[in-house]
């Protein structure tokens, strides 16, 4: 486990100097404004920064609650069956919360629901034709 928490730890440090660095950058950007395209393209690259913000900080908080976990000595099991989570894949996805079969199962389940919440909307468009 101390190979998946310094894998951890070092994740985090990136995350936190990632986020830095963009709050620096972005203190820093010139807000003169040339054109609409120039201004439509800021938009766009804010939005993105948003998002990637979104996901940095969501990561963040994954990487929190699995060293919480750890301290805890909850972390490694599944939370679907309770059965160790391999070490193997806990090297791969430090993340995971959950064991590959539960986590295939759970996949397939999304899966099968999403074909068929697709096919009962084309079957509701073809019928109001």
């Amino acid at each position: 486990m101390e190979e998946i928490k310094r894998l951890l730890l070092a994740e985090k440090a990136a995350l936190l100097a990632e986020i830095r660095d963009k709050s620096s950058k972005k203190n820093k950007t010139n807000s003169d404004i040339g054109d609409a395209i120039d201004s439509s393209v800021e938009e766009q690259d804010r939005e993105l920064d948003l998002l990637l913000q979104d996901r940095e900080q969501s990561r963040l908080k994954g990487i929190e609650n699995a060293l919480q976990r750890m301290e805890s000595d909850d972390f490694g099991y599944c939370d679907e069956c309770g059965e160790n989570i391999s070490k193997k894949r806990l090297l791969a996805v430090p993340l995971t919360r959950m064991c590959i079969n539960c986590q295939s199962n759970e996949e397939r389940s999304r899966l099968a629901q999403n074909a068929f919440s697709r096919a009962d909307y084309s079957s509701q468009v073809l019928s109001d034709e």
